[in-house]
């Protein structure tokens, strides 16, 4: 597996054909000296972030107290029209961004991981280090993802049609019509949103979902699934595993399909493709009883994975899931520790989490992949392992890497540059597919 090294700005790509250009990640630049919490000594930091540390413990009591009042006025700004939202957040963005950029000196607007950052990181970096405070409860979760279509709303020109799970009654996916109507077989973005299984829903999703969709000029479904702890991983497998099916019924060749999920929505994928291609005895192990009405399915063009979670397990000291929860700014120790409260009930039990765990079974036969990954973020440990697996057993594999970048931080697409560059990239792939998609 090479592996080519340039510029310490650019990307690392790992693949098995020469898809996209192969660049280096900085993170192997030993000279970049990383900085965390702004910089402040570990002595003043420590307290506010160990497990046990006194003034983390205080701010766990207010955040307490003041708990019932939070749901309240997050459920006020929750139900805010849009139109509303959008224009305040994004004038608000303008202001903080102008202060780093034209205000603040360097030495308080540049104190991200790394000096080589853009502006809008290091401003991005300011504001939500200090979440990391506070304990972060699947409630506090799910109004964070609720909040991704304020600063890309959907826009009222694509038709939205809302389409019915066939097998689970409540679940609505949504298929945007973004094609010319002129044309008969559309290209479909098959999209899975994330959100660690307990969070995150189709109407949060609309907004980015067309912008993708726009650009690639295809239509795209964004299939609805069931969510923990109300439900488990094998719950939302079969949603999404119904919606493909879905999706195929309605006419759509697996060849014009492309699939795209984030985090715990791009393990979700993986898994779904490994028991779309095995046999009716691997979905009756996963599925239980209901396997009995799913059939194989084909594989699609390819799937786009976004910092994939693909290995559900307490992980040890030395993985990045620990490592660097001191500096993702997504995942951090409040968030790791929530999750990790969650896991056995994930699966419907400790002993099901290896089933569930996609990194864990056979690769073989599944279509292309896209894994893009920070380099600084919680599972760039597992990332890195599947993508060497998913090689090693025959799959086209491209592994997009980013240093000092938190988890999924393609969220902030319009908002920093390594983002939107990365965007672009991940488009560029689905391009080289060749035949429809070229």
């Amino acid at each position: 597996m090479a592996v080519t090294q340039s510029k310490p700005t650019t990307n690392m790509v790992l693949q098995s054909q020469p898809i996209l250009e192969s660049v280096s990640a900085s993170a192997n630049d030993k000279t970049v000296c990383l900085r965390r919490n702004f910089g402040l000594p570990d002595w003043l930091t420590d307290t506010f972030l160990k497990q046990d540390g006194f003034a983390r413990r205080a701010l766990a009591f207010l955040f307490l107290s003041i708990a019932p009042v939070l749901k309240l006025v997050l459920y006020v700004v929750g139900k805010l029209p849009i139109n509303l939202m959008h224009p305040v957040t994004m004038n608000a963005w303008k202001l903080w961004l102008g202060l780093h950029k034209h205000v603040l000196p360097a030495a308080l607007a540049r104190r991200g991981m790394a000096d080589s950052i853009s502006t809008e990181a290091h401003a991005l970096h300011n504001v939500l280090w200090w979440t990391r405070l506070f304990p972060s409860p699947v409630w506090i979760l799910r109004f964070g993802l609720s909040q991704l279509d304020v600063t890309c709303p959907p826009t009222n020109k694509v038709r939205t049609e809302w389409v019915d799970s066939q097998h689970t009654p409540g679940l609505r996916s949504a298929y945007l019509h973004i094609s010319p109507a002129s044309e008969t077989n559309p290209r479909v973005l098959f999209w899975v949103f994330g959100g660690a299984f307990v969070s995150g829903s189709v109407t949060y999703c609309l907004g980015v979902a067309e912008r993708y969709g726009r650009t690639l000029g295809c239509d795209v479904f964004i299939v609805d699934m069931r969510i923990c702890p109300e439900y488990t991983v094998q719950d939302h497998t079969y949603d999404l595993y119904c919606g493909y099916e879905q999706l195929l019924q309605r006419g759509v060749p697996p060849q014009n399909i492309v699939m795209h999920g984030t985090s715990s929505g791009g393990g979700s994928i993986l898994r779904m493709l490994q028991l779309a291609g095995g046999d009716d005895a691997t979905r009756q192990e996963f599925f239980g009883e209901r396997s009995a009405l799913l059939p194989s399915l084909p594989q699609p063009a390819g799937a786009i994975m976004l910092g994939p979670f693909v290995k559900l397990e307490e992980p040890d000291c030395n993985d990045s899931m620990q490592k660097n929860l001191t500096y993702d700014l997504i995942v951090t120790r409040s968030v790791y520790e929530t999750a990790l409260d969650l896991i056995d009930v994930f699966c419907g039990g400790r002993d099901k989490l290896e089933i569930c765990s996609s990194l864990y079974h056979p690769m073989k036969g599944v279509c292309p992949l896209f894994i893009s990954v920070s380099e600084h973020e919680c599972l760039i440990d597992q990332d890195t392992e599947l993508a060497k697996k998913a090689k090693d057993e025959g799959v086209d594999v491209v592994l997009s890497t980013r240093p000092y970048m938190p988890h999924v931080y393609h969220i902030f697409a319009g908002l920093m540059p390594e983002a939107d560059q990365e965007e672009a990239k991940i488009c560029d792939w689905v391009k080289s597919r060749g035949g429809v998609w070229a």
